[in-house]
């Protein structure tokens, strides 16, 4: 914790035992003072939770937003279901950014050790879940607990429509989509708003805010959505750009620019392509489709560089 939010603390609570003091013999005035003060303690607790974990994690501030949660109390089920969730979907996102592939139904034990998920606070206002995943970032910082929270804010950024909902979906994946809709049910049924908050060493990456109707508008999208994996094809063609952001686009033999997504572990052979180079290359065809909105979409991902 820095010095600075220690004075804060100190100070803050110096000034609410004097004003709670005076309230008891009766000073109105003080008593109002109090509660304020109270208010401004606790964020500054949650901002000591928050340092607490220093530089080295990711952290996520889950706020749900209810009138039922306005007290600051939260029933255990909507806690425990919550963490559930977002263990599960956080965990799927990794894996499929590390590991690549649609059917995987189970994240291994040693990439949950790797994020080191933690519960860092719960912080009134209404309730507000802080949730840590360890950053271990690279010298291009990046990192898999990067990756895995851009993910799922992607989708909910899409608010459940057009081709940036399709292409967020694939990028999550059926597992970690399906744990996403079940965390925004939870929220639904305790007709729930959210606002998400991502900060990096002290920093804010992202912020989102859904209302009740766009956390019902998602999950709906969620429910309808459907990944459906078609087949593996080769397709020869040019490369015509390749992005530190896992993609790779291919003009093939055609003339259709298809955007090829890489898991990390192909990473070091990717990394041997070049640009307006002539190459095959092995994909699983994936189409997503929201019945909804009558969307749909292919999505490619790199199995192999075929030689």
């Amino acid at each position: 914790m820095s010095k600075r939010t220690q004075d804060h603390l100190t100070r803050a609570r110096d000034i609410l035992d004097a004003s709670a003091a005076k309230a008891a013999v009766g000073d109105f005035a003080f008593g109002l003072q109090a509660e304020s003060i109270k208010a401004h303690l606790q964020d500054l607790e949650t901002l000591q939770a928050m340092e607490s974990v220093g530089r080295t994690y990711e952290i996520v501030d889950f706020r749900l937003i209810a009138d039922s949660f306005k007290s600051g109390s939260v029933p255990l089920d909507v806690v425990a279901g919550a963490a559930r969730e977002i263990r599960r979907m956080l965990g799927f996102a990794a894996l499929r950014f590390t590991q690549g592939g649609v059917g995987r139904r189970r994240v291994p034990d040693d990439l949950y050790q790797e994020l080191d998920l933690r519960l860092a606070g719960i912080a009134p206002g209404s309730t507000r879940l802080l949730i840590a995943a360890a950053a271990q970032r690279d010298l291009l910082d990046d990192g898999t607990a990067k990756h895995a929270i851009e993910r799922v804010i992607t989708v909910l950024e899409s608010e459940g429509t057009g081709a940036a909902f399709l292409d967020s979906v694939s990028d999550l994946g059926p597992s970690g989509a399906r744990s996403l809709r079940e965390f925004l049910r939870i929220l639904r049924a305790r007709s729930s708003a959210l606002e998400v908050t991502w900060t990096f060493a002290g920093e804010e990456i992202k912020n989102w805010l859904g209302d009740q109707e766009t956390i019902a508008a998602i999950t709906a999208a969620l429910e309808a959505t459907n990944l459906k994996e078609e087949s593996n094809q080769v397709f020869r063609g040019v490369i015509e750009l390749l992005s530190k952001r896992e993609r790779i686009h291919l003009r093939s033999q055609t003339g259709e620019l298809l955007r090829i997504l890489f898991p990390k572990r192909l990473l070091a052979e990717v990394s041997q392509l070049h640009l307006d180079q002539e190459v095959a290359l092995l994909c699983q065809v994936t189409e997503t489709e929201n019945p909804l909105t009558n969307e749909s979409a292919h999505y490619y991902e790199l199995l192999e560089i075929s030689r």
